[in-house]
């Protein structure tokens, strides 16, 4: 189904498969292509990029995992290392990503937009994947977690900020999957978000199944600082850290913050000057309602429409 804003942009809705194979041969083609292009993004790094197979023999429940790669016809320390991407481009790239942490009368509401590249190739392998922890806004092939839902009444997102680098740390979008298979309420996820060690900062999102059950946690690879909300007020996260260190100026964040009690969450998330070129998905979680919609971008989908990005390309967005 496809919406159109007030102001001419369009969004659909994408379909729900299910983790295990076969997959719908379409997405798998989509999803390949998204990998290759991920992995061609790393080639620049030269051998610092070349850390999936120190990865895969220190997790080996990730490494086994990785294994559904063939099915996608790739190899799977390939597909192990495009799930690093946040880990391997983190620090050098400016990223997006806008979430909203809502009250709401049937439970709070996980609201953002994915903000990521190459974005024509993420919206067109979208899809909301059955996992068995509960639902990821991802992909076919996804081995981590960048928008998840529990059945234990828990949502989880993270949105790139730069908090350092730790070889030893555990990789961003893995270590989130982790969360999802192994806690069982939103207060043991807040614990674990706080107290890992990462590879990689950020700024993670949780909402569970009380208003109260809302929290930001600002991450370095060794430190976390916990935003709450006061009452029902709403929670925004753009790409600063507004805790541990001094916030930047955010046009998104600025415009989240007049509209966000005013309008709905989507109408929010597609206004103008919380869009950008690489605005890949919109997703829309309820742990208490168990709910879960994605929508991407209508202008990425046509098969005319390539978007072909290189590192130099990605220096030009501002998180």
């Amino acid at each position: 189904m496809r919406v159109t804003t007030a102001e001419g942009y369009s969004y659909e809705s994408v379909p729900t498969v299910s983790s295990k194979p076969p997959y719908p041969s379409d997405l798998v083609a989509k999803s390949k292509n998204f990998l290759q292009a991920t992995l061609a993004m790393f080639r620049p790094l030269g051998p610092a990029a070349n850390i999936a197979p120190g990865v895969m023999k220190r997790y080996p429940i990730h490494a086994e995992r990785a294994r559904i790669a063939t099915e996608m016809g790739v190899e799977p320390v390939d597909l192990l290392a495009g799930n690093l991407c946040y880990d391997m481009l983190a620090g050098t790239l400016a990223m997006g990503c806008s979430t909203l942490a809502l009250a709401g009368k049937d439970g709070p509401v996980l609201a953002r937009n994915m903000d990521w590249f190459p974005a024509e190739k993420i919206a067109k392998a979208s899809c909301l994947v059955n996992e068995d922890y509960g639902v990821s806004a991802g992909f076919v092939g996804i081995l981590g977690a960048v928008t998840g839902m529990s059945r234990n009444g828990f949502c989880v997102c993270i949105n790139a900020a730069f908090g350092g680098s730790d070889p030893e740390g555990y990789p961003m979008l893995l270590f989130l999957r982790h969360v999802l298979d192994t806690t069982k309420s939103f207060s043991e996820a807040l614990a674990m978000v706080e107290r890992e060690r990462l590879m990689s900062g950020g700024i993670v999102t949780l909402v569970g199944t009380r208003n109260d059950e809302r929290a930001i946690v600002e991450r370095t690879t060794n430190k976390a600082m916990v935003r709450r909300p006061t009452g029902d007020k709403p929670l925004m996260a753009t790409n600063h850290f507004r805790e541990l260190a001094a916030p930047e100026p955010c046009q998104r964040y600025e415009c989240m913050a007049q509209h966000v009690e005013k309008l709905p969450p989507m109408e929010v998330l597609t206004d103008r000057r919380v869009l950008q070129e690489i605005t890949a998905q919109h997703v829309v979680m309820c742990p208490a309602m168990q709910s879960a919609e994605m929508f991407v971008p209508s202008h990425l989908l046509p098969e005319s429409v390539r978007d072909e990005m290189t590192v130099a390309d990605l220096l030009r967005f501002v998180g």
